[in-house]
Parts: C-alpha cells; structure tokens; sequence
C-alpha cells in the first residue's frame, strides 16, 4: 500500500463516531500482530476518563480506517509546548499502530500529519517493524505460550523442562497450606474493589522497600485508571483480578487485563511476610492452570527481564523506545527532554 494513498487525522478520543469506534474494534480483533488491550478503544476510553484528554491518529485510505495510534499530551509544561507521549503513560505496556496488513509509515509522516512536534515513547513492541516503525535502546520481553492442550498440559511439560522449578513450587505450596491453612483462588475476584485495595496497598509498600518511589500505583490517578477498567466487560480489555489466600489470609494477587487469548500480566504483587513460600510462583501456577477455561493461550509479562519472568517464559521478544521529533519546535522539545534526563541522573 503506497503511502502517498493515506491520509492521517488528529482526532479527540470523545468525537470519535460509532463507526470508527467500530472499525477500531474490528481492525483489533483480526490483527495477528497488535491485538493488546493497550490499543484497545476500551483501554482509550477508560484513560480518557481519568488520566486525560486523548487524542487518536486515524489513518485512512479513500473512506477506509487502515490503522490508528492513541495518544495524549504530556503531563506539565512540556505538554504544553507539544510533547506527546502513548495514551496512558507510564501506564500503558504496549504501543504502536495499530494498521491492517500491509500499511506502512514512518515517524516523521506521521508527526508531520498529525501537527505534533515531539514524541516519546517506550514499549514499541518489534513487531512494529512491519508498519515502519522502530526505535531505541531494545528491552526484553518474555512471554509463556501455554501448551495446546491448556495450563494443567503446560505445568506437566514444564515439569519435563526443568523439574527442580516444578517441585519446588509445589513443595512450598503444600509447606505454605500447611503451616498456614488450605489454599483458596480466585481467577476472578468475587470482591473486586475489596481485593484491588489490599493489592494497590501491597503494591505501593512493595515500591517504597524496593526504592522505586515513582511507581505508577503510587500515583492515584493511576489508581482511578484501574477502578475504571474493573467495568469493562470488552473482551479486548477485560480485567482479571486474581486472588490467593491461604487460611483466609490474602497471600498473593494480580491485576491484568485480557485481550482475546492474551493476559497481559500487569501489577502482580504478594504480601512480603509470606515471601518464603515464593508465593508469586505459586499463584502463577494457579493462573496458568485456570487458563484454558478463561480462553487464555498466552501469558505476557510484559517488559524486563528477571529471575521471576524468566521462570516460566517460553518465548522472548524485544521493546523498543524513542524520542523522534519535526520541525524546529521537536527539535527543541528534544533537547529540553534529554536535558531532563541528563539532571535526573546527576
């Protein structure tokens, strides 16, 4: 498709027609490459609500949406000036366009025609390669591929693949309901509100220890954002809320969101007196067993590499980021950006 034939738009979130709010929708549900709940209209809607304005790039060729990317204006002054950055921020764990096969751009096109001078972005995922785009500094992701006949065929074949894993896992299970009181899990939480407030508490203990003061649920916008997808009943961006208790006591929970086959591993957490037990292994194992009732084929965890991930990954893939810019007002935008970065790491 010559790219002389598209034509891009700037177009709020909120004017969106049903039509175009229909194609979206479409175009994510037959994309092999892109369908993630991040670039869902759900996902856009429910950041549009509570972190911001959104804005959405429509790609179109004659009166046919070929591709589209949500985006909204940086938080600050920066913002202002005309720094753009992937619609929810820090939140969101993929980003791209979202395009019909065969659509390709690259970013000063797209920054030209949409009148913004200065975009950063993380988690481009490389399979935006087919559409054009790319970027920086490459990050891992991992990914489990659950085995064809589910969760509890997959448990089997890793136990095949690295059975020290296996055995240990279930010995500190059986340890843990022992010295604790039987196990109870929930793939879906029946409290969710009650079950989301204990995780983001246990979250926001988890980033002071660990000294990762700007964590994302510290933020309680951020917070809001969840409370909103806890509504969605889109299966393209539906929110699981897992849960792990022992004796009635909360061990272990996840908050992610499902898009069609895939669970977007998103804010797992457990509680740290417990962390003997390698309780985030154990709930895991739970979720992976309850997959194929829930139609999950693919656990993504998303970006970063660690021991945790590392464990029950079948597959890797690599993130990408970027500051491309146009024009002399991107320049500047560019030069404030990497002097930001450079005093932040003084």
């Amino acid at each position: 498709m010559s790219r002389q034939d598209l034509q891009i738009q700037r177009k709020p979130f909120a004017a969106l027609t049903a039509a175009e709010r229909q194609d979206w929708s479409r175009m994510l549900n037959q994309s092999d490459t892109s369908r993630w709940a991040f670039l869902s209209p759900t996902y856009a809607e429910a950041v549009n609500e509570t972190l911001g304005p959104v804005e959405v790039l429509l790609c179109t060729r004659g009166d046919v949406l070929v591709g589209l990317m949500p985006l909204q204006r940086a938080i600050g002054w920066t913002g202002r000036l005309g720094l753009w950055e992937p619609a929810g921020r820090q939140m969101t764990d993929y980003f791209g366009l979202l395009a019909l096969p065969g659509v390709a751009l690259d970013w000063p096109a797209i920054l030209r025609a949409a009148r913004i001078p200065c975009l950063y972005f993380t988690h481009l995922d490389e399979s935006q390669r087919i559409h054009g785009l790319t970027g920086d500094n490459p990050r891992k992701g991992l990914r489990t591929r659950i085995h064809a006949d589910g969760g509890v065929a997959h448990w089997e074949w890793l136990r095949n693949r690295d059975r020290k894993l296996v055995s240990d896992t279930e010995r500190r299970e059986r340890k843990l309901a022992a010295e604790h009181g039987p196990l109870q899990f929930e793939m879906q939480s029946a409290n969710p509100m009650q079950d989301l407030e204990c995780l983001i508490a246990l979250k926001s203990a988890q980033y002071r220890r660990t000294g990762h003061h700007s964590g994302p649920l510290l933020d309680k916008v951020n917070v809001r954002l969840l409370i909103r997808l806890l509504e969605s009943g889109d299966p393209n961006c539906l929110a699981r809320l897992s849960v792990l208790r022992c004796g009635g006591k909360w061990i272990a929970g996840h908050f992610g969101l499902q898009c069609g086959p895939i669970l977007h591993y998103w804010f797992p957490v457990y509680d740290h007196r417990f962390a003997s037990y390698s309780p985030g292994r154990i709930l895991y194992r739970h979720i992976l067993r309850s997959a194929q009732t829930e139609g999950v084929t693919c656990i993504d965890r998303g970006e970063g590499e660690t021991a945790a991930k590392r464990d029950f990954s079948t597959e890797e893939h690599f993130f990408y980021k970027g500051l491309v810019v146009y024009g002399l007002k991107g320049h500047g935008l560019h030069f404030i950006k990497r002097m930001q970065w450079r005093l932040m790491c003084k």
